[in-house]
């Protein structure tokens, strides 16, 4: 089997080749693409492999660590931040958890930020799709000394 034939059905992912029961198919649901993997019954092991994760590409944080957040909006999908870094660059629009989004407690403060990736929804509309983004939200508030 190729790598062509991944879009048949989808009922024939993580399910063993009954035709080869010494072939399986590794779905990485990281990865777009579908690797075969042979296994050798014998010694259990993993002969060849070719697993590739298609994570490995770097997703850039250009987000302030430090600075003074002047306003916090949940909105659908995250919530949105507007930070004053100690440069005194604004940043627009910084995306937050949802149990970070805390305007009494974090408006005009001197904060330093903490970031995670998540997954954001990556659909046209406010309706589920099933389609998601890496990005890197502020996860983790501290409320620093004036």
């Amino acid at each position: 089997m190729s790598c062509s034939n991944s879009d048949k059905s989808a009922s024939r992912k993580n399910k063993i080749n009954k035709a080869n029961p010494a072939t399986a198919i590794q779905v990485n649901s990281e990865s777009i693409s579908v690797n075969e993997v042979k296994l050798d019954n014998s010694k259990n092991s993993i002969n060849s492999a070719s697993i590739k994760n298609n994570q490995s590409k770097k997703i850039k944080n250009d987000n302030p660590i430090c600075g003074t957040i002047k306003d916090m909006q949940n909105g659908d999908l995250k919530c949105y931040v507007t930070v004053v870094d100690e440069n005194g660059k604004v940043y627009e629009g910084v995306g937050a958890v949802f149990e970070v989004c805390e305007p009494e407690k974090y408006v005009n403060k001197k904060v330093k930020m903490f970031y995670s990736l998540e997954n954001v929804s990556d659909c046209q509309s406010s309706e589920p799709c099933g389609k998601t983004i890496k990005e890197w939200l502020i996860s983790k508030i501290e409320i620093q000394e004036q």
